[in-house]
C-alpha cells in the first residue's frame, strides 16, 4: 500500500476533534444540571423549601399565612432533621459513585437516610398537622391537589 491510499480524509481529521468537543461539552452541560439538581439549587430554593413554597402559593392567603406563621413557629423542631436527612442523602449518592463501589456501604447509607428522612417527617408532620388545622376546607382541598406527586416539582397550574 502506498501512503496515499493511507492517509485520512480532510473530513475525518476534522469530524472526530469536533465530536469529541461536543460530546465534552454534553457532559459538563448533564453534569451540570445533575449537580445543581443533587444541592436542590434548582430555582434557588432547596426541594424542601420549593415544596413549602408551592403549598404557600396553593393557598388563599389568608390560609397561607396562617401555615407559614405555624410552620415558621414550628421550624427550630424539624430544622435540624430536615439537615441530617439531607447530608444521609448526600452520602448515599456519593456512595453510589465511590470506586470501588461498596455495596455494604451503600445499604448502611440507604438505611441512615431512611431513618434521618423518617426522623424529619416525624419531626415536621406534627408542624404540617397543626398548620392545616388553621386552614379553611376549600384551602385544604386546594393543597390535596398541590400535593399529587406529579405536580411537587412541576410547572405551576
Amino acid at each position: 500500500m502506498s501512503d496515499q491510499n493511507r492517509q485520512i480524509p480532510r473530513w475525518r481529521r476534522i469530524a472526530f476533534p469536533v465530536s469529541i468537543i461536543l460530546n465534552l461539552f454534553l457532559v459538563a452541560l448533564i453534569g451540570g444540571h445533575l449537580w445543581r439538581r443533587d444541592r436542590g439549587e434548582i430555582d434557588g430554593l432547596p426541594p424542601f423549601a420549593r415544596v413549602l413554597a408551592r403549598i404557600e402559593a396553593s393557598l388563599p392567603p389568608q390560609d397561607a399565612a396562617a401555615v407559614k406563621a405555624v410552620i415558621e413557629r414550628a421550624g427550630p423542631k424539624y430544622q435540624d432533621a430536615s439537615q441530617q436527612a439531607v447530608a444521609a442523602r448526600q452520602e448515599v449518592i456519593r456512595q453510589i459513585t465511590a470506586e470501588p463501589f461498596d455495596q455494604d456501604a451503600l445499604r448502611q447509607a440507604l438505611a441512615k437516610w431512611r431513618a434521618a428522612r423518617d426522623r424529619f417527617l416525624d419531626d415536621f408532620g406534627d408542624a404540617f398537622v397543626a398548620a392545616l388545622a388553621q386552614v379553611s376546607p376549600e384551602g385544604r382541598r386546594q393543597l390535596a391537589l398541590e400535593l399529587r406527586p406529579a405536580r411537587l416539582d412541576g410547572p405551576s397550574r
